[in-house]
């Protein structure tokens, strides 16, 4: 996209967040890592924040190019806004796209584990306002469907959506991420010295640029400090 304003020269009139594609790269990982696994990470709200920025500044900026288009503002410079106009577009829907990609997995995965989010304040902390909303919504609602459905005609020591039976003191009906799961992994940066088996015994040097196939929860920190990205 930079590269084609530039060839163009119409850089100049363009504001360097069309030119600069660092939050396009990190919302690209983000959005890698919830598909690829079943953690629950914590949400980017930082980067969020800049991305809705970006395409508030950049779609009032299209909006003032075809109004100056449509009433000939600049006559003496002849400049076609076509193509700037053309280029602002398709980078404002492909942002859209990911911003979209990025909140649908992680919706994907709080559904499907509302109840320990719910049960877990470390998690809760990983998760947005309006996520936690959303949990405790789904958790209001399909609890109450299936005890209307299903638990309601089963035997009152098997009524619960947590315990497969009120004899027992474990909550064994809870959903948890499978961490053990062997995941494809890029390296960003130098991790240095990693274990890679349960004893910690195993040592790999993990250099950036280097792929792995390597369970989940050994590179898990890794991940959450966006030192790799999942693949």
């Amino acid at each position: 996209m930079a590269d084609v304003l530039r060839s163009l020269d119409f850089t100049q009139g363009v504001p360097a967040d069309l030119v600069e594609l660092d939050d396009f790269e990190l919302l690209t990982n983000a959005v890698r890592n919830e598909r690829n696994t079943q953690d629950i990470l914590e949400y980017k709200h930082e980067l969020v924040e800049r991305v809705h920025q970006r395409l508030e500044d950049q779609t009032a900026r299209v909006e003032s190019w075809k109004e100056a288009s449509r009433t000939n503002r600049f006559p003496e410079e002849e400049l076609d806004m076509s193509v700037p106009i053309l280029c602002c577009t398709l980078n404002i829907n492909r942002f859209r796209f990911l911003l979209k990609a990025y909140w649908r997995a992680r919706l994907q995965k709080i559904e499907r584990f509302a109840t320990l989010i719910l049960d877990n304040q470390e998690l809760q902390r990983n998760c947005s306002p309006k996520e936690l909303n959303h949990c405790l919504q789904y958790f209001v609602a399909v609890g109450k469907c299936l005890k209307e459905v299903v638990l309601a005609r089963l035997p009152e020591e098997f009524q619960t959506l947590v315990q497969e039976s009120q004899l027992t003191e474990t909550r064994d009906m809870i959903p948890t991420p499978r961490l053990d799961r062997c995941v494809f992994v890029k390296l960003l940066k130098d991790a240095g010295h990693v274990a890679v088996d349960s004893e910690g015994q195993q040592l790999v040097d993990m250099k950036a640029g280097d792929i792995y196939i390597i369970q989940y929860h050994h590179i898990q920190r890794l991940i959450q400090q966006d030192i790799a990205v999942l693949i």
